[in-house]
């Protein structure tokens, strides 16, 4: 028989020799990561701690970190620490003799490979590091029975999904921090984030004078935004600034990511040259039904709930007759977070969100586009959203503004990339199928046109995307509104009117735009436009009496008495309030009653008659308290304290804008907050110090607030 060879485990002086391990020298330096080796090597320090995973997404720096981690602990482990790599094995069974190889342990006689390796390291300390153990995950037994008869043995895994076996600590490689774009931070600010930090490390090794200046901050930090602070995809993208500026390769990488991030250095694995490579070796070891669902989670922008997940499946199997799913969307999703190719987000009202680097999601969308099945789910993506917002749009109303809210904030990404297609599409004069979308339609309720609009649509027959762009961005606006977002909404807006409109055109098409049109004039009347918003408002008024619909004809006059109001033509502004109760009493709308009563007051106000005005904005308050509407509660206090002004009654205002102001806090309306603390900073100067001058002049700032 052949005689075994030696083995760094079976010498019996080993203590007194050099430390073992067969860990390469690093020849850069470990970034960002400051807190997760802090971590890691508390766990492993850990004398009930057998087992810990890396797991996360290709590209993130797991086997780069366990690396560095192995080699801050070879002193603490007797018999050293052994690196396994696994990513070239195809078979869970050779696993145990790869082990053995690394420790040059040969086979004993009448055992078997993992046998044989229990014996040999019975009575043995050390910590075995096997990286990319994705590639063989059914031979977690095997590990298993190592850590049960090897008391001396700790093993840490890198691996795209977690092994669950009892014991193991999961711990999650994030991808590096990186700056928030809505802030504007200088370069010494932006050189504590880890992202910006490798990039630029990365970049000297190419173009040793590039540094990090308060010139190209900016676009350095949205590049690694855009790349998701990915160490690979960082990496890659820096091997470009050789031939690419900053600004340049910006550029690119906006367009499509994956073709620029090619570069990768010669002694990476292949499977990391590029960034697809890279998401191909995972995307390859999920099933054939698995790869259906991630590239269609790909449709989703800046995150989705289960609930969306859960729609899309019923819709695709509504679409298609016969079509059964073999998982859950629950179980899909599990598998899908399981293989790091989804992550997990806090969610709002308690809903489950997940969101997918955009790296990921350009590779699944590549995927839809060659199966032919991108189209069709971006027009279930728009309509998804399009039910959303209309159903946000009555809860923004009610009690539950807050929920939908955070619901909103959370989908907006979707929200405009809805937008964005729909608007696209319109262009094309193209029809959506709406796959089960009949459901959609049913939930659009007590808005303007909703008897139009809910009307029941041919099975499969869908709607024009002229209509679906108005009906989204009319929906949002209220959104817009609420944050602020004044400009946002006017340019979606004005897309969404710009397409090209026959007047002859389907019933549902007219309501959409006659609503587009009702809501942009209100928004001209924020921005004290007021030319526009009589324009848009009457051709509004005049679209819904063609399309005889009493809530979409008193919600234009609503809006067209507000600019008449900023025109100083008070007596209009009471007799278009006026009207426009004559046609809801067809519809007993509360809150839309409480809106002409609110406007009603103004008026009152501003004519002089301060207890009419004082009645109405109580009738007004007590109805949108009654359907719950805080945000408009708010609104009435805001103009009944700024109308008390006129009557120097200074305690009063400054009573009702307080109790506004409260109200706005607590529920984030940036727009009515600005305008709240606007009008008590007047009522404190003039409690302060009475002045004619500045009293002369208030009735002209009321007329903007009206």
């Amino acid at each position: 028989t052949k005689r075994a060879q030696p083995n760094p485990l079976s010498d019996p002086g080993l203590s007194t020799r050099p430390l073992q391990h067969n860990l390469r020298a690093q020849t850069t330096r470990l970034i960002g990561r400051e807190w997760a080796v802090e971590r890691l090597r508390q766990l492993l320090g850990c004398e009930e701690v057998r087992l810990v995973t890396l797991v996360g997404t290709g590209g993130s720096g797991k086997t780069r970190l366990a690396i560095h981690i192995a080699n801050e602990l070879v002193g603490t482990f007797a018999q050293g620490v052994w690196f396994v790599a696994l990513a070239g094995l195809s078979n869970p069974a050779q696993v145990p003799m790869s082990i053995m190889q690394i420790l040059n342990i040969q086979s004993m006689p009448g055992l078997s490979p993992l046998q044989s390796l229990i014996t040999c390291l019975k009575n043995r300390q050390l910590l075995l590091v096997l990286d990319n153990f994705e590639q063989v995950i059914e031979a977690t037994p095997v590990l298993d029975e190592l850590l049960a008869e090897v008391p001396g043995l700790k093993v840490l895994v890198t691996s795209r999904m977690g092994l669950h076996l009892y014991g193991e600590r999961e711990f999650r490689v994030p991808t590096l921090d990186v700056p928030d774009l809505h802030v504007t931070l200088e370069s010494t600010e932006l050189s504590h984030y880890g992202a910006i930090q490798l990039f630029v490390e990365r970049s000297q090794a190419v173009l040793p004078h590039f540094a990090l200046t308060n010139e190209n901050a900016a676009t350095i930090a949205q590049i690694c935004a855009r790349l998701d602070g990915l160490p690979l995809a960082l990496e890659l993208a820096a091997a470009w600034v050789r031939v690419l500026p900053p600004t340049l390769l910006l550029e690119r990488i906006s367009q499509a990511r994956l073709p620029v991030l090619t570069k990768g250095a010669r002694n990476l694995p292949g499977r990391q040259q590029t960034l697809r490579d890279t998401i191909t070796w995972s995307y390859d070891l999920l099933s054939s039904a698995e790869q259906t669902w991630f590239n269609r989670l790909g449709i989703f922008t800046g995150g989705w709930s289960l609930e969306a997940t859960e729609a899309m499946m019923q819709g695709i199997a509504a679409d298609q007759e016969g079509t059964t799913f073999s998982k859950s969307p629950l179980d899909m999703l599990e598998q899908l977070l399981n293989n790091s190719l989804i992550l997990q987000l806090p969610g709002a009202d308690r809903q489950a969100r997940f969101t997918m680097l955009e790296t990921l999601r350009e590779y699944a969308q590549e995927r839809l586009i060659a199966q032919g099945e991108y189209e069709r789910l971006r027009d279930w993506h728009a309509c998804y959203y399009l039910r959303e917002a209309e159903a946000a749009e009555i809860g923004m109303r009610g009690p539950q503004q807050l929920v939908w809210l955070a619901r909103l904030k959370m989908d907006r990404d979707n929200f405009r990339a809805a937008m964005e297609w729909s608007l696209q599409r319109a262009r094309d004069g193209v029809k959506i199928s709406t796959f089960s979308g009949q459901e959609m339609f049913e939930r659009s309720k007590e808005v303007a046109g909703s008897r139009i609009l809910s009307s029941k649509r041919e099975p499969g027959g869908g709607l024009l995307a002229a209509e679906l762009c108005l009906r989204l961005a009319s929906a949002f606006r209220p959104y817009w509104e609420w944050q602020g977002y004044l400009t946002e909404a006017r340019n979606w807006l004005g897309a969404a009117l710009a397409v090209p409109f026959d007047s002859g055109a389907e019933e549902t098409v007219r309501a959409a735009r006659a609503k587009a049109l009702s809501e942009t004039s209100r928004l001209a009347c924020l921005e004290n436009d007021q030319p526009r918003a009589v324009e848009l408002a009457e051709k509004s008024i005049a679209l819904w009496k063609q399309l005889d619909d009493p809530n979409g004809i008193a919600t234009a006059l609503l809006h067209r008495a507000w600019a008449a109001y900023a025109m100083s033509e008070y007596e209009a502004a009471k007799c278009l309030c006026w009207e426009g109760m004559q046609h809801i009493s067809r519809t007993d709308d509360t809150w839309l009653r409480a809106q002409l009563l609110f406007y009603l007051g103004a008026a009152a106000g501003f004519t002089g008659d301060y207890e009419q005005m004082r009645s109405f904005y109580t009738q007004s308050r007590e109805l949108f308290e009654q359907v719950g509407d805080k945000s408009a509660v708010a609104d009435v206090l805001k103009d009944q304290g700024a109308m008390s002004l006129l009557e120097s009654k200074y305690a009063e205002s400054i009573d009702c804008l307080l109790k506004s102001i409260e109200l706005c806090y607590k529920l984030d309306h940036k727009q009515y907050i600005t305008t709240g603390m606007c009008w008590l900073s007047t009522a404190f100067g003039m409690r302060g110090k009475p002045d004619p001058a500045r009293a002369s002049i208030l009735s002209a700032q009321l007329k903007g607030a009206a």
